[in-house]
């Protein structure tokens, strides 16, 4: 499928998968799209034409893809201040990525430690509420937590289908991340999947 991502200070604002690249940027747009004003979008696929026409003269700082139609290109050139990268992309986003050792520095030092993305498997799932899961939730499901992955803690993440409706990045409370997820997805948020990078140990909120 076509993946869109837009992210806007090293956080997810909104992402989607689609028919077409523009049907997933549309979606990833309306997950959020005031934060998306001077942000960075990414595409698994070369930017089309649709696509170019349908960021306009929204402002985006970089546009990051596999490849660039020529007459995209050419529309997305006509905005100044718009940086263009071409980048390698894995065929599958949603495959489960290897295991692998990660360097950081400390004062002092450096910390090694290993980072395994998580890995959902859904005949590995429970279900322990009334209403049952059906293949549409599960790919829901899968989706909320690889996009979760990259959401900075306390990370929530609610989605529709395969589209987010609404993200809360980085609060030092938990429930305030959904209630930030929450006002962004607004009537979005019924029936929706949410997804967390923790567990909630109680009711609260």
């Amino acid at each position: 499928p076509h993946a869109c991502v837009i992210v806007k200070h090293a956080n997810p604002c909104g992402a989607a998968l689609g028919a077409t690249q523009d049907e997933a940027f549309r979606l990833a747009l309306a997950s959020d799209s005031e934060s998306a004003f001077g942000s960075i979008i990414a595409f698994n696929t070369p930017v089309t034409l649709a696509t170019a026409e349908a960021i306009g003269d929204l402002f985006v700082e970089v546009v990051m893809a596999p490849a660039y139609d020529d007459d995209a290109r050419e529309l997305l050139r006509s905005k100044s201040n718009r940086r263009m990268l071409t980048l390698a992309s894995p065929g599958d986003r949603l495959a489960p990525l290897e295991r692998r050792l990660v360097r950081k520095p400390i004062e002092g030092g450096w910390l090694m430690q290993t980072e395994e993305p998580p890995r959902l498997d859904v005949k590995d799932l429970s279900t322990v509420t009334k209403r049952q899961m059906d293949a549409t939730d599960a790919s829901s499901m899968r989706f909320a937590a690889r996009v979760c992955e990259q959401v900075k803690s306390n990370a929530i993440v609610m989605v529709q289908g395969l589209a987010t409706v609404g993200i809360g990045p980085g609060q030092t409370s938990r429930v305030e991340a959904v209630r930030i997820a929450g006002r962004r997805a607004g009537d979005r948020a019924k029936d929706c999947v949410l997804a967390s990078d923790a567990f909630f140990p109680f009711p609260d909120g």
